[in-house]
């Protein structure tokens, strides 16, 4: 399994160098780095708490996360139980399992800004999110912290099953989960399924189950093609001409 860090809008160069230095230590590859509100180019500080692992690490930017994490199997997002529902929220070994079930090769670890976290819509975007259980009177982690902790819960003992045989069955890009998403709620908004003026507050709780699941291509497929019967029924009925 392969992990690569996503830090969102991240504030001070100290934090990203130690957040490389992290990523190195775990044999994490690739940082990237989304609307980043720091200049790494001669930061001392970045220099100093990477500790050399910037020579082990890839960095590269992205304007939006979506861009970030396109080519991710899975992107798992971190975040505080603060303000958040904790149904749709999971421990670090239960993440760590469906990882492994899920037989991901490729897993997107997204983190959100020191100030703030990652937003409702950024979340959103993600099959799951996990916390680091804390103390509830000071829930809330340092970035480069964070990383580390998530890191090494998620690596030490973490098992890791065959992948399928069929790329079919194997979990499908993010780009394409999020194309898939997008197709099935399109087509519950036309059938009046949701509700026009908040269609999110549905089409989020549906996003954030199927998500947990990790689908595969094949499971995507099915999915599209139930839109597409969705739609092909619809119209057939004449509803809305």
């Amino acid at each position: 399994m392969r992990f690569r860090i996503v830090l969102v809008r991240p504030r001070y160069g100290g934090n990203v160098g130690s957040a490389v230095r992290a990523a190195a230590n775990f044999g994490v590859a690739e940082v990237s780095l989304v609307d980043p509100g720091c200049v790494l180019e001669d930061d001392p500080e970045f220099v100093r708490m990477a500790m050399g692992g910037d020579r082990l690490v890839t960095l590269a930017t992205f304007s939006t996360l979506a861009e970030a994490i396109a080519g991710a199997q899975v992107a798992l997002a971190t975040t505080s139980r603060r303000r958040r529902d904790p149904r749709a929220i999971l421990a670090p070994a239960e993440a760590a399992q469906r990882l492994a079930e899920s037989g991901a090769s490729d897993v997107a670890l997204v983190f959100g800004s020191e100030r703030g976290g990652l937003s409702r819509d950024e979340l959103s975007r993600c099959h799951m999110a996990v916390a680091v259980p804390t103390d509830p009177a000071f829930p809330v982690l340092n970035l480069a912290q964070a990383v580390g902790i998530v890191l090494a819960l998620l690596t030490v003992g973490a098992a890791e099953l065959p992948a399928a045989p069929d790329p079919m069955d194997r979990p499908a890009p993010h780009a394409e989960f999020s194309a898939a998403l997008t197709h099935l709620e399109d087509v519950l908004l036309v059938s009046g399924f949701l509700d026009p003026q908040n269609p999110a507050r549905v089409a989020g709780q549906v996003r954030r189950w199927l998500g947990r699941t990790v689908p595969t291509r094949r499971e995507l497929a099915l999915l599209r093609a139930l839109a597409a019967h969705v739609t092909y029924l619809f119209g057939r009925s004449g509803v809305g001409r």
